[in-house]
């Protein structure tokens, strides 16, 4: 179903969906530069741009209840990042701006019963003056470390419980004892929330199955050796076949058996510490992947990229003696610190939040000549913390040399950290050349475009993998704060991930060599694809592509001779057109609009246009796909 009017979710009536429709050119002006009509018709938008109604009617309660004059407020999901975001505010306003934080906690399950729909919650609340907001909002949407939709929804429901009790006590009067109530709302908000059919209890079991997806996926080597049934949950889980086939996936067509003890569901969501697997060194396998111990959950991709930043900046803290300054940790400014490099032109937070938190060597053309920018500074005697890259960049699809980088790493002691959302596990297989790799998990591995996560895994033969497990275990380190119901979703989304991933490869490749490529040179200026943006792009990318089920994906950049052209194909793309990547559905941007509209020309110096438009490709007909973007061409095309 293709969503055409401004403002819808994407998809359409999806209550957190994670897209939103801005089906025109103007449409997407309009939203960047603040116009009225449209901003008040989203009802929805990409969560850590777009504050989600509920997560607003969360903070408009709170506020009323606990704010004080000319403060506002926003939900984080633990007192940990509530505490970072306070430090950053400080840090960028000044030592003496006032910060409050409440923390805030949801009842705990009271019996078995109770534990399948009912969970503690623990929310910080950070109340800050007007004028200081705008800096706390900066926090949420560059570190990622957000409250979900679902989370929020949760505990407004918790708060409205408390709220009908209190109603009901007040009307009976002492007629009935207060425990017929509350057994009585509980039973209206069980069946209105869920429809019974929710188990809270399988979060921990999603989140394993979920890691492990990643573990069999993040190399290629476990399945060209037939390793893969290391991985077998029998394996490191016990016996528990009445819960998990053999394969590892929830029966009953997705639905968790209710009627499991509740004792033997938590034992099979475990972190296992002693498990199997621990046993298992890095010299048996070239680049065994620990689902428990090396792949860490987050509740959107740019927290993970987020934490490994914090993981290297407490790293250089340590090696400056500066352990005892939680500041310093967190936005490590000023020399002695070392410098991070971002390699390419990257998804603008990225960038954004190597330069909120640390000074930065920015070699945005992300390749051949960015590659001697590089030597150049290492060859002055500079040392470098950390070198980010994307594999491949988004959006111009090109790919560094990772190969070249990684011989670099090891003459100079610097490390590496490949965000990999746009092969999306399946396609490159980057962990041999990076030190940690991060991910947006909303993106195809999701594919519904219904709920925000993001991964992070350590490569177990890294120079820095031992400080960094070290470091997740800290304080300072990692938390899951991805919420119950988030893994639950993602979960069931992720099941077919490589088969949609693997399908949305060969639909693309159709699409660009029947209808697109014989217009490049005519209506397009250039066509960025990993096989296509330049030679040096796909040597790079050949080198580290998996050779099983590898492809060159489904993301692809378009730019224009005309930009009024450019205006006239977008606007007749039949398509659903809005922010983000890697949904089941094809779905275009006019990228450089929609994330860089105050930086247009500044952005150009490094190839992103502001005619560009941006394509994810889908699971739709491919013969379908084909006439949709025929009849764009032909219509932009008109006098």
């Amino acid at each position: 179903m293709i969503s055409r009017t401004v403002g819808e979710s994407i998809p359409p009536n999806t209550r957190h969906a994670v897209s939103v429709c801005l089906p025109t050119w103007e449409a997407t002006v309009g939203y960047e530069e603040g116009d009225s009509e449209i901003i008040s018709s989203l009802t929805t938008g990409y969560p850590r741009f777009f504050v989600h109604k509920s997560i607003k009617k969360l903070c408009e309660v709170l506020s009323a209840k606990y704010s004080m004059e000319d403060e506002r407020c926003l939900c984080f999901p633990s007192y940990r990042v509530a505490n970072r975001c306070r430090e950053f505010i400080k840090v960028k306003t000044g030592l003496s701006t006032k910060v409050r934080i409440l923390q805030l906690c949801t009842p705990k399950p009271k019996n078995q019963e109770e534990m399948l729909w009912r969970k503690e919650c623990k929310i910080t609340v950070v109340f800050v003056d007007q004028e200081v907001f705008p800096v706390m909002k900066k926090y949420w949407q560059h570190s990622g470390e957000i409250v979900s939709s679902r989370m929020a929804e949760y505990i407004l429901h918790e708060l409205q419980v408390k709220d009908n009790l209190r109603k009901l006590e007040q009307v009976n009067n002492g007629r009935k004892s207060a425990a017929e109530d509350e057994s009585r709302v509980n039973e209206e908000y069980v069946e209105t929330r869920f429809g019974r059919t929710l188990n809270f209890l399988a979060a921990d079991k999603a989140k394993s199955l979920i890691r492990r997806r990643i573990a069999t996926k993040v190399v290629e080597k476990l399945d060209s050796e037939g390793l893969s049934d290391l991985f077998s949950f029998e394996h490191y889980n016990g016996n528990n076949d009445a819960f998990i086939a053999g394969n590892g996936e929830p029966l009953n067509d997705g639905q968790f058996n209710s009627d499991v003890p509740a004792e033997t569901i938590d034992s099979m969501g475990e972190s296992s510490e002693n498990s199997t697997f621990e046993n298992i060194t890095t010299d048996d396998l070239n680049y065994h992947v620990n689902p428990n111990t090396d792949v860490y959950l987050f509740p959107s991709g740019m927290a993970s990229i987020f934490t490994a930043h914090r993981l290297f900046l407490n790293f250089d803290a340590n090696r400056l003696s500066r352990s005892s300054s939680r500041q310093d940790k967190l936005i490590g400014y000023g020399p002695p610190f070392k410098k991070t490099v971002m390699f390419g032109f990257p998804y603008t937070d990225t960038l954004s939040i190597l330069r909120e938190f640390n000074h930065t060597h920015f070699l945005g053309q992300g390749d051949s000549t960015s590659m001697d920018a590089l030597k150049k500074i290492l060859h002055s005697g500079e040392q470098i913390l950390a070198v980010f890259i994307e594999a491949p960049s988004n959006p111009l699809l090109k790919m560094g040399d990772l190969q070249e980088l990684k011989k670099l790493s090891d003459l100079y002691s610097f490390y590496i950290v490949v965000d990999e959302t746009v092969g999306g596990f399946v396609n490159i297989d980057v962990l041999p050349y990076a030190d940690i790799v991060c991910s947006s998990l909303t993106k195809i591995f999701s594919g519904d475009s219904n709920v925000i996560a993001g991964s992070l895994v350590l490569n177990p033969r890294g120079k820095i993998y031992e400080f960094a497990r070290r470091f997740m275990k800290t304080e300072d380190g990692y938390e899951d704060c991805l919420w119950c119901e988030d893994a639950l979703c993602l979960e069931r989304n992720s099941r077919d991930f490589v088969e949609r991933a693997t399908k949305v490869n060969t639909k693309t490749d159709v699409l660009l060599t029947k209808v697109l490529l014989p217009q490049e040179g005519k209506l397009f200026k250039k066509i960025y694809y990993p096989s296509l943006t330049s030679e040096e792009t796909k040597r790079n990318y050949d080198n580290v592509k998996c050779a099983k089920d590898g492809g060159y994906g489904g993301l692809f950049s378009l730019t224009f001779f005309d930009i009024e052209k450019a205006k006239k194909f977008f606007n007749n793309l039949e398509l659903c057109k809005g922010p983000s990547l890697g949904t089941n559905f094809t779905l275009a941007c006019p990228y450089a609009i929609i994330a860089h509209y105050q930086e247009l020309d500044e952005i150009a110096q490094y190839g992103v246009e502001k005619n560009l438009v941006r394509v994810s490709v889908g699971l739709e007909n491919s013969d379908l796909l084909c006439n949709v973007f025929q009849h764009a061409i032909e219509k932009a095309l008109e006098d």
